[in-house]
This record gives C-alpha cells, sequence and structure tokens, in this order.
C-alpha cells in the first residue's frame, strides 16, 4: 500500500520589516523646528500647530503608510473605565513626585538655568490667556504627546525590546524632546509612569488620562499663582525629603490598584495588524498614506505660512513682537 503523501508545511508569514524609534524622534526634532517657529511667533496657534503637526500627524503617517492598522499599533483601543479613572489618580500622585524630584534637582542647579527655562513665564498673562493654555495642555497635548511617545515610539520598541527598556527609552526621549534641563528629571518620572500605565494596560487612555491630570494639575497651579514664592522655591531639606516620601507613597498603592485592574500587557504581535492583507510588507511607503491625512499635511503647511503671513502683517492678536 502506497503511503500517504506527507501534508505540506505551511508557508511562514514574512517577518514585518522593523519600525525604527530612534528615525521616529529623529522625524520629531526635525519638525520640532519648524513648532518652535510657531510658538515664537504666536503662543497660542504655535502650541496648538505643534501638538497637531510635530507629534499627532508623524505616528499617524508613520503607522498608516507603514501598512499598519492606527488602533493596534498606537494601542488606541478600548479599556475598562476604571483604568482610566486609576490613569487620572496616578497622574495627580506622579505630578507630586514628580515636582518633588524637579524641586530637589534644582537644589544643585545653576540659577540661571532655572531663571531660563522658567515655563512660568508662559502664564505671566491676563487671567483669559492663563486659561486657554490651560485648556491647551490638559485636553490638546496629552492625546497628541500620547500618541507620539507611548504609542508608535514605545511599541516600536516593544517589538524588539524588555519592557523595562522600552518604557525607559521612550521616558528618556520623551524628556529630551522638551528641550528643558530643569524639568529633565520630572519628565522622566513621569514619562516612566505614563510608559507603564500603558503597558501594562495594553491601551493608551490610562497614559493619557494620567497626563491630562499632570497638565491641568499644573495648569490649576500657573493661573492661581503664576510665580512661586520664595519659600516655595527654596525649599528646606526636609521639606523636599518629606515631598518624595508623599508622592512615592502616594502613587505606589494606585499603581498596585492599576495592576489589579488593568486588562495585562498585549503581546507585541497584537499591534502588527495589516490594513492590506494581501500585502506582507510592513515598510513605510509614501504612496501608502491615505490621501485625507496628505492634504491634512499640506494644510499644515500652509497654517504655518498663513500664520508667518499673518504676524508680520499685525493681523494676529496676542502675536510676540
Amino acid at each position: 500500500m502506497d503511503p500517504s503523501p506527507a501534508p505540506s508545511e505551511p508557508t511562514a508569514a514574512p517577518r514585518p520589516a522593523r519600525k525604527s524609534a530612534l528615525a521616529f524622534f529623529g522625524v520629531l526634532l526635525v519638525l520640532f523646528l519648524p513648532g518652535l517657529l510657531a510658538q515664537a511667533l504666536h503662543v497660542f496657534a504655535g502650541l496648538v500647530w505643534s501638538e497637531l503637526f510635530v507629534f499627532l500627524l508623524p505616528a499617524l503617517v508613520l503607522t498608516l503608510g507603514s501598512n499598519l492598522r492606527a488602533v493596534p499599533y498606537l494601542r488606541l483601543g478600548r479599556v475598562r473605565p476604571a483604568a482610566v479613572v486609576l490613569g487620572a489618580l496616578c497622574g495627580v500622585a506622579g505630578t507630586l513626585l514628580a515636582m518633588a524630584v524637579m524641586a530637589a534637582a534644582q537644589q544643585v542647579m545653576p540659577r540661571s538655568w532655572i531663571e531660563t527655562f522658567d515655563v512660568a513665564k508662559l502664564f505671566d498673562r491676563p487671567l483669559a490667556e492663563r486659561v486657554f493654555l490651560a485648556v491647551v495642555a490638559t485636553f490638546v497635548a496629552p492625546p497628541c504627546e500620547e500618541i507620539a511617545f507611548r504609542g508608535y515610539l514605545q511599541t516600536t520598541l516593544l517589538a524588539r525590546r524588555a519592557p523595562a527598556v522600552a518604557i525607559a527609552g521612550s521616558s528618556l526621549l520623551f524628556a529630551v524632546i522638551h528641550l528643558d534641563p530643569v524639568r529633565f528629571p520630572a519628565l522622566l518620572v513621569l514619562g516612566a509612569v505614563f510608559g507603564w500605565l500603558a503597558w501594562r494596560s495594553g491601551s493608551l487612555w490610562p497614559a493619557v488620562a494620567a497626563h491630562a491630570a499632570n497638565n491641568g494639575l499644573v495648569s490649576l497651579f500657573a493661573i492661581a499663582a503664576p510665580r512661586a514664592a520664595p519659600e516655595v522655591e527654596n525649599p528646606p531639606l526636609l521639606a523636599l525629603l518629606g515631598a518624595l516620601v508623599l508622592g512615592a507613597a502616594a502613587l505606589a498603592p494606585l499603581l498596585a490598584a492599576f495592576r489589579s485592574v488593568a486588562a495585562g500587557p498585549l503581546s507585541p504581535e497584537t499591534a502588527l495588524v495589516l490594513r492590506d492583507p494581501a500585502d506582507p510588507s510592513t515598510r513605510f511607503r509614501p504612496g501608502r498614506v491615505p490621501a485625507w491625512l496628505r492634504l491634512t499635511l499640506l494644510l499644515g503647511l500652509q497654517i504655518l505660512l498663513a500664520l508667518v503671513l499673518a504676524v508680520r502683517m499685525g493681523l494676529l492678536p496676542g502675536a510676540r513682537r
């Protein structure tokens, strides 16, 4: 009797092209220059333009242009409401810890650095303008920056690195992009908190909630008192230690509670969902970028040019001169 033919082995799917987190960060750095120009021309319009066209749009362009679906790759899927609420509370506790870390670091920084990079200067303006800045910082910046750093960048790192390395890497680059040595230690702490929340839940939304809570809390402080009292700027050592312990003590149980309600980390493979299953390649190709997204990029360039012209002609209230 003839032996039955052996079943053919399934053909292995081609391995997706590896994305580069550093290349993406390089794109952000290049785009950060026109973002700084926009903010120098007009604080309000420039901040909104920067968040949309420096952080949000590049992440979408590189994801969709790589034949990947945005929702799984950028971790925009649904998450339990309890995780989002706990994420916001972790953001509040993380703010306390980060502010204590920054205050401690300032004790060894040159005074010139502290004065040069004092973000409170942004709030030295009428109340209505301070409120607008707070709204942008609380509701516009968090989703845009989180999609860039904990969405695209951290997901890209997780494809090749251990979670701790990916979270640390995204936190470091998040702190670097702000170009602020005074806030750098605090941004490292906050980036680590945001990154852990996104990784542990498999979703970006708890990190967005934490980021929004942090920005909202800091903005409220700035609106209420744009300039800190001398005793706040130069706290005694015992007060610094107490603030560090209090911040850590507040954050630790919240992170433990978050761990219990979060669905759990998703494997890196779950992010690789192809837009066109017939084409297994995930190498970036400009032709894959949807037409509406290319038009949006052109619109962003036109808005920036219009901003420059409006400022030069004195047509835009609140512009810097």
